[in-house]
């Protein structure tokens, strides 16, 4: 066994240094650095190589102890992450609403017993909040090292124990992790956040560790080192979040990380690493990373949007200064501290927090605390408004997606994305002193297209398959006689729109998104008519581009002073943005004009302006989405027209 490597090396303090100053330039100005978050990863390939090495080290020398290796995992880990859970819901607690403090509660309970990056897999989906203002999101990586620090001794224990090859062990567990995430069986969330899909990056530094202990890979120096650097810079630069990322992207800093260790200390590049800056950096880079995404997250959530530049600078600073002071006073007494009870005291300390957490989840996030606040706010909630908790009728009907009906006899279909659930609210309320009944029928991020694949960020279609079984459904039913196709049109079918591909296999050929949006909304149109159902398309209302809660203060607890603004969207821009979309619309009512059109917009938009607010009542609850007060104005402006008169100005709402 090589025992040559020194124990400590400060270049790769260095590299840790570097990668936590492109996550901090990352997630405080993005547009520096697009791709600044694959400093994670670079961290992933040194942690897999340090505790592989030590645990190749222990177990040649016959002196490794399974509860000594989670002593110091224990000792290492929790204590500096202890002050940011109590820092956050502290917080929290003046700052966060009911439903933002109950989700904070839950993260927190999450992050204390090592399944984070598990529990945000879970939230990732078509209504999940926006990871900005998430806190803890951060803590996913956590989640993901700990899980392999659980599981990496014993594998290693066993491969000794069995006789194998560790080399052939190690490249095999890599092999087989990165496979999985590019052979697309797994949505791109699995692959970000589940152990399975990331343990390779860990891996690779694993690996490199063996061929050192066994002596395969002595010191390359700058011949490996310069490349190793390219490979880095590469990657901030190249690799952005419009990147199919994790996958073939992630070799560019996870090589170049690999690359920097095996050149040796001894060195240009490492030596300049090694500088005792640098190598500061370094040294609190854990404590780094745990403090500064809380610190950007909660400024952003109290200022109901992206902080002014000199805020989120000041977030940077603090974050450094919490750095030092919990690596100076918490993480350095704790983590070399004997007495048996020392582990103890700390995972108990840690479980605390997290039922701290977990109690404030069970009670809702302690909605008594922002009382004046949470009438306000609650229009901006999908749950609180009672959208995700009426009657899910779709095990009843046999039906995809959610199923939603107002509990009368259903003679009116909504189909269609989530778009369609405000569409079915508007409904319900035009027809609430009337026999007339209406059931919505759809999934999140899939419009009403018959035979049509969408695929939402290169995820696995899922909407197929729905689509079909719902239309299928409705068109069967004697009872439904008119059916409303509702979508957010505009997010599927303009120029350029990166996060959708829509596909039928039937029509190879149609390769633009228009196309393939207008064949399948015809078919679907087709069906429903052959099956004697009136059809009515709803031409969707006006998006905004700005997040329709700046419109009124909300928040318990606010860094700058409350500014209110005109909010309002412009008629020309709602035109520009649903040019092709009506487009499309009109495509179809040509081939169809026994149909009707239901043109929202004509409820929003008069003199130049399309209008956010009602009174004192916000129509939105998000960029697209109605909250239910939209929803019922919305229903109080029903007005439909014959096909004909829509293809005759497709342009002019």
């Amino acid at each position: 066994m090589n025992q040559s490597i020194d124990n400590y090396r400060p270049d790769i303090d260095g590299l840790r240094a570097l990668s936590i100053i492109a996550v901090l330039i990352y997630h405080a100005f993005p547009t520096l650095l697009p791709g600044g978050f694959v400093g994670v990863d670079v961290f992933f390939v040194i942690s897999g190589y340090l505790i592989t090495r030590i645990i190749l080290g222990e177990i040649a020398d016959s002196g490794f102890s399974l509860a000594g290796f989670y002593r110091r995992r224990v000792q290492r880990i929790f204590p500096p992450l202890i002050p940011v859970l109590i820092f956050c819901l502290a917080l929290g607690y003046f700052a966060l609403l009911p439903a933002e403090y109950a989700q904070l509660g839950k993260h927190t309970a999450a992050a204390s017993t090592f399944v984070p990056n598990l529990v945000f897999w879970a939230e990732a989906g078509y209504f999940d909040v926006d990871s900005k203002l998430k806190p803890l999101l951060h803590l996913w990586s956590l989640g993901v090292e700990e899980q392999f620090y659980l599981a990496w001794p014993l594998i290693l224990l066993a491969g000794a124990r069995l006789g194998m090859n560790t080399g052939l062990l190690i490249a095999i567990l890599l092999a087989t992790s990165f496979s999985l995430g590019i052979t697309g069986d797994s949505d791109r969330a699995a692959s970000f956040f589940l152990p399975h899909y990331r343990a390779w990056e860990l891996l690779v530094g694993a690996l490199l560790a063996w061929q050192q202990m066994r002596g395969h890979a002595r010191e390359l120096g700058i011949a490996a080192a310069a490349p190793g650097l390219l490979l880095l810079l590469a990657a901030v630069s190249l690799i952005s979040a419009q990147r199919t990322f994790p996958g073939w992207w992630a070799w560019l800093p996870t090589a170049g990380a690999a690359l920097m260790i095996a050149a040796g200390a001894h060195n240009v590049c490492n030596r300049w690493l090694g500088h005792k800056a640098l190598v500061f950096v370094g040294k609190i880079s854990f404590p780094l990373y745990l403090w500064h995404w809380p610190l950007l997250s909660f400024a952003r959530i109290m200022e109901d949007g992206e902080p002014s530049a000199m805020l989120r600078s000041a977030a940077v600073l603090l974050a450094v200064a919490l750095a030092w002071a919990s690596y100076r006073w918490v993480e350095m007494p704790l983590r070399y501290r004997p007495g048996k009870l020392t582990p103890w005291t700390i995972s108990a300390s840690l479980l605390a927090a997290g039922a701290v957490g977990l109690v404030i989840f069970k009670n809702g996030g302690l909605p008594d605390r922002t009382a004046p606040q949470n009438e306000i706010a609650a229009q901006f909630y999908w749950q609180e408004l009672g959208l995700q908790v009426r009657d899910d009728c779709s095990t009843t009907f046999g039906t995809a997606g959610r199923c939603l009906r107002d509990g009368k006899p259903s003679t009116i279909a909504v189909l269609g994305d989530s778009h369609s659930t405000n569409t079915f609210f508007a409904l319900a309320n035009h027809y609430r002193d009337s026999e007339q009944g209406v059931i919505r029928l759809g999934k999140g991020g899939c419009p009403p297209l018959y035979n049509t694949a969408i695929r939402d960020r290169g995820n696995p279609d899922t909407c197929r398959a729905a689509n079909n079984i719902n239309i299928d459904w409705v068109a069967g039913n004697d009872q439904l006689d008119t059916v409303y196709l509702s979508s957010l049109g505009p997010m599927y079918v303009n120029p350029g729109q990166q996060r959708f591909s829509l596909e039928i296999k039937e029509w190879p050929e149609l390769t633009e998104h228009r196309d393939v949006f207008a064949l399948g909304l015809s078919d679907t149109v087709a069906k429903l008519k052959a099956a004697g159902k009136q059809v009515v398309v709803v031409v969707d209302w006006p998006s905004l581009h700005f997040d329709p809660k700046r419109c009124v203060d909300t928040r318990p607890l606010r860094l700058t002073a409350f500014q209110g603004a005109e909010c309002t969207v412009s008629n020309a821009r709602h035109q520009q943005r649903n040019r092709v979309y009506r487009e499309v619309i009109a495509e179809v009512t040509a081939a169809h004009p026994d149909i009707q059109v239901w043109d929202t917009s004509s409820a929003f938009c008069a003199k130049g302006q399309c209008r956010v607010m009602q009174g004192d009542q916000v129509l939105y609850r998000d960029r697209s989405h109605l909250s239910l007060q939209g929803s019922n104005y919305l229903g109080d402006h029903l007005l439909l027209e014959p096909a004909t008169a829509f293809k005759a100005r497709p342009d002019r709402p």
